[in-house]
């Protein structure tokens, strides 16, 4: 749901770019024709600046709740958790999702703990 409403904010900021391209463009050409009467060709271009009316801000962020979630529904369907993995998932910066992932692991109360893998650290249930 969140990455259909996504590409949807992105359709229709690419048309209302093109559309303001397009609308610039007829502006500066409108002239294309104009000589004066001396003989110099000089066309008169006129440019229109255009601002957005409204701004909005969309966030993709999914709380901590959520991030736990998918960590453990990705459990449940693999062996382990790595960071880029968890990483990637949800967005996170991967010296961020280190510290959640041993966040969780540290919590006696999430299932999810930590495993060394010679250098590589993984999370498991």
């Amino acid at each position: 749901m969140i990455m259909k409403t996504k590409i949807n904010i992105q359709k229709a900021a690419l048309i209302a770019m093109m559309a303001l391209a397009g609308t610039a463009t007829f502006a500066q050409h409108r002239h294309h024709a104009h000589i004066r009467h001396y003989g110099h060709y000089r066309p008169a271009v006129v440019t229109i600046a255009t601002r957005p009316t409204a701004t909005v801000h969309i966030s993709n962020q999914l709380s901590k709740k959520d991030r736990l979630d998918m960590a453990l529904a990705y459990l449940k369907t693999n062996k382990s958790l790595s960071i880029s993995k968890y990483s990637k998932m949800t967005g996170l910066a991967s010296t961020t999702a280190e510290a959640e992932l041993d966040a969780f692991a540290f919590n006696k109360n999430i299932p999810i703990r930590m495993v060394l893998k010679g250098k590589k650290k993984l999370y498991v249930v």
